[in-house]
């Protein structure tokens, strides 16, 4: 995909319109692109820290709908963090023990899908 940014880069400017709670994932919509993740999650807002699993986990992530995305970070072996204009962030664990899966998440654009599956990143073209 010639002069494409990075995929994680394009939901940079994008508001996060939704957030999909299902059986055993998560799934993070924008105002276009969207993503699942398959792996352990993280949100940091108002100086705290709340992690899937934890007891008040559903109040902070869905606090961050609405927010407008600053920055992607990926760091390999370790996350694929979201952080918002505030400053607040939603980061998705790429450590091999929090995947209970083979991938960790999945990026659906119009016209690609991104697979990062341990310290491989799989970009697929759609088909027109």
């Amino acid at each position: 995909m010639a002069n494409a940014p990075p995929f994680h880069n394009r939901i940079v400017g994008e508001k996060l319109s939704a957030i999909t709670f299902v059986l055993d994932y998560w799934q993070f919509q924008f105002d276009g692109p969207s993503f699942n993740a398959l792996t352990r999650v993280t949100v940091r807002a108002n100086g705290a820290t709340a992690r899937d699993g934890d007891d008040q986990f559903r109040n902070p992530i869905c606090g961050q709908i609405g927010k407008v995305v600053a920055e992607v970070t990926l760091v390999e072996s370790d996350a694929f963090t979201i952080v918002f204009g505030d400053r607040s962030s939603i980061s998705i664990s790429l450590k091999s023990e929090d995947y209970v899966e083979p991938e960790a998440v999945v990026f659906y654009s119009s016209n690609q899908i991104v697979v990062i599956r341990d310290d491989d990143i799989f970009e697929f073209d759609k088909k027109a």
